[in-house]
């Protein structure tokens, strides 16, 4: 058992995994002020655990299906550092995806579904016959809708009836927009195994100097466009030098994914904060 946890925490990625959490406490946000109702504290928190172990079982079902690519790319995982055996780690996976679908299942029916079409989309992006993330940019774009759908998860502890109908327009675009164009830079570190396995990328498609370069200014616009999408023009003070910084770490060599994590997780506190003081900013 110790060996199996080992293995869990060693692959369970959570940078990305916070990343995840932040659209469902925004989803929350929005239910609570659109509807002027309070924190619904258990279902969230329940909320929260099906939205990890969903990003959890993604995990898992990726690094069984790119252990050739890790390979190359010489990212280490509980794979290919011989920490847990691929049968293991499905099992691991699928007790994951139940985890998360059994809270789904204890807020509401809908929820489940939602939860349900989630743990979908992780499946069709990493496994074939699909494996949607060979084909760039549908693979950003359905992280991207990936993290949407958290959001409205969140939403729907509020609007239970039609969330995807009501969730705010501005909101969607606040959350797909600077996404997509900002989260290239995850594919840097896998550029020799992506080359080498096939899967299309900024980088394996533009090579990877030139890649980097593009992938540069893409993540300076992610955050340029944020104050344009909310209107509030104010919050370039925060986002030109986080997306000039956030810019200059993804030509920094040897790239190191953290950094950029560190600038986005700056920009969330600092959106809460806003969000909290204006709440319409986003909700309208």
């Amino acid at each position: 058992m110790n060996r199996i946890l080992r293995a869990w925490l060693f692959g369970s990625r959570p940078y990305i995994a916070l990343h995840y959490l932040f659209p469902t406490a925004l989803g929350i946000f929005i239910g609570m002020h659109k509807f002027d109702r309070p924190l619904y504290l258990l279902p969230s928190v329940f909320l929260f655990l099906a939205i990890f172990f969903s990003y959890q079982a993604s995990i898992v079902i990726n690094d069984i299906n790119d252990i050739k690519s890790d390979e190359f790319s010489k990212r280490k995982t509980p794979l290919n550092s011989g920490e847990i055996k691929v049968e293991e780690y499905r099992n691991w996976g699928i007790v994951f995806v139940a985890i998360a679908l059994a809270l789904g299942l204890l807020i509401g029916y809908r929820m489940f579904l939602i939860i349900l079409l989630g743990n979908v989309l992780h499946f069709l992006y990493s496994s074939p016959p699909f494996r949607l993330k060979r084909f760039y940019p549908i693979s950003i774009l359905l992280i991207s809708i990936g993290a949407l759908l958290t959001a409205i998860a969140g939403y729907a502890l509020y609007e239970p009836a039609k969330p995807f109908l009501s969730f705010p327009l501005k909101s969607t675009l606040f959350i797909v927009i600077p996404l997509f164009f900002g989260l290239n830079f995850r594919d840097l570190a896998d550029y020799e195994g992506d080359r080498k396995t096939e899967v299309q990328t900024l980088f394996t498609i533009f090579g990877l100097n030139k890649g980097r370069i593009i992938n540069a200014f893409l993540i300076l616009f992610s955050y340029l466009i944020v104050p344009i999408i909310l209107g509030y023009p104010l919050l370039f003070i925060a986002t030109l030098p986080l997306g000039i910084c956030s810019m200059l770490f993804c030509l920094k060599k040897p790239f190191k994914e953290k950094s950029i994590f560190y600038c986005y997780y700056i920009l969330i506190i600092i959106l809460t904060i806003i969000f909290n003081l204006n709440p319409e900013i986003v909700i309208e």
